[in-house]
């Protein structure tokens, strides 16, 4: 009865039972939203760390291999380089093989038209001498057919002027 005197119409029962309240309602709201989202909170943080840190483990990843890829690169440019050379040298030869041939063939057959333009100029000649021998033979059968005709011709006149001079 120690509560019943209290001055100021105070009731400490009632006090208590909102105290009382007040604790089941801060530990059920506790309970049933702040620890929830405290742990959606620390698991969405934890998320998100995990996905930076893949993400910094990628690019870390990444940069190894861009050098990695630089220097394959670098290396493969070498290798570019050493190979054109070598291709450049082996088509330089295989030029120098196909004009050396090409040159022989041209001298061979330089060689074989000029042995062909000899056999058929010694062919040519023999048959223009042929001809001339033929024209030589035929223009002196003329001259001396014809000299002969005529000094035979003449001399049948004269003989024959004779004969007449004699009958007369």
């Amino acid at each position: 009865m120690f509560l019943a005197n209290i001055p100021l119409n105070i009731d400490w029962q009632q006090i208590l039972l909102h105290v009382l309240n007040l604790v089941i309602l801060v530990g059920g709201l506790y309970l049933l939203l702040y620890k929830p989202v405290k742990n959606f909170m620390a698991k969405r943080k934890e998320y998100y760390e995990q996905m930076d840190k893949k993400s910094n483990d990628n690019l870390e990843n990444s940069e190894a291999i861009k050098k990695e890829i630089n220097e394959r690169l670098k290396n493969l440019n070498a290798e570019i380089s050493q190979k054109k050379t070598t291709v450049n040298k082996e088509i330089e030869d295989y030029r120098n093989t196909e004009l050396a041939k090409a040159s022989k063939e041209a001298e061979d057959i330089v060689k074989k038209a000029m042995a062909d333009g000899n056999l058929e100029k010694e062919r040519i000649l023999a048959s223009a001498n042929e001809e001339i021998k033929n024209l030589v033979c035929e223009a002196t059968e003329k001259l001396v057919l014809d000299s002969t005709a005529s000094d035979a011709y003449d001399q049948f006149l004269d003989k024959a002027l004779k004969g007449s001079d004699k009958d007369e």
